[in-house]
C-alpha cells in the first residue's frame, strides 16, 4: 500500500509539473509576442483551455510568471560564473570557453533572454536587483580572465571595465539578432563570437 501511495504520489507530481510547464510555456509564447503589459491571465487560460483557477493554483499572479521566465533569462550569467570556475587553462582559453559558453546559453533560451531585456522593468524591485547582481558576477568574472591576461602579455587593452563591457555585450546580444533557421547552428555561432572576443584582446 506504502508503494502505491508513494506511486500515486509521484504521478500527481509530475503531472503537476507538466501543467505547470504548459502555462508557463503559453505565458511565454504570449509575452514574447503580445508584450507583457498586454497579456492576461484570462487570455493564457483561454489559449490553454482552461480556467483562470487552473492558472491560480499554480501562479499567484502574472509577476510570478514573468520571474520564473526572466529567471531563466538572467540564468545565463550565474551559469557562465560557476562554468569559469572549473576552466584550468590559461587566459586565452578560458576567454574563449567563457564566452562561447555564455553565448551558447543565450541562445538556447533566446525568447527569456529576449523578454528578461524587454520586460526587466516590469520585475519586482527585489528581483530585479538580484538579477543585476548575476549581471555584475558575469561582469567581474570576465573581468578577472582579462587581468589575468594582460598581466601574462597576453591580452592588450586599455581599460578592464569598458573592455568587459563591449565584450559581454556583444555576447549577450547574440540572442537579438541568431535565427534558429539560419545557416549557422548555435555552437558555429558561440565560437565565431568567441573568436572575435579574443582577437579583440590580442597581444603583440
Amino acid at each position: 500500500m506504502k508503494k502505491k501511495a508513494m506511486t500515486s504520489h509521484s504521478i500527481k507530481r509530475e503531472l503537476d509539473v507538466l501543467k505547470r510547464k504548459s502555462i508557463l510555456l503559453e505565458a511565454r509564447q504570449q509575452f514574447y509576442e503580445y508584450g507583457y503589459e498586454p497579456t492576461s491571465l484570462e487570455s493564457i487560460a483561454e489559449a490553454l483551455g482552461v480556467s483562470r483557477q487552473f492558472i491560480y493554483s499554480r501562479f499567484s499572479n502574472k509577476t510570478e510568471l514573468l520571474v520564473e521566465l526572466c529567471r531563466v533569462g538572467a540564468s545565463a550569467a550565474d551559469m557562465a560564473v560557476a562554468y569559469a570556475e572549473t576552466l584550468r587553462d590559461g587566459p586565452r582559453e578560458r576567454l574563449a570557453s567563457f564566452i562561447s559558453y555564455f553565448v551558447t546559453l543565450q541562445i538556447e533560451n533566446q525568447i527569456e533572454v529576449a523578454l528578461y531585456f524587454r520586460e526587466s522593468n516590469s520585475l519586482p524591485k527585489d528581483v530585479a536587483e538580484e538579477m543585476d547582481r548575476s549581471k555584475l558576477g558575469f561582469h567581474k568574472a570576465l573581468s578577472r580572465i582579462l587581468i589575468e591576461g594582460k598581466d601574462a602579455g597576453l591580452f592588450q587593452f586599455e581599460d578592464t571595465g569598458v573592455t568587459a563591457s563591449a565584450i559581454g555585450g556583444m555576447a549577450s546580444w547574440a540572442f537579438f539578432w541568431f535565427q534558429p533557421a539560419g545557416p549557422f547552428p548555435p555552437q558555429t555561432v558561440a565560437d565565431q563570437i568567441a573568436k572575435i572576443a579574443l582577437s579583440s584582446v590580442h597581444g603583440t
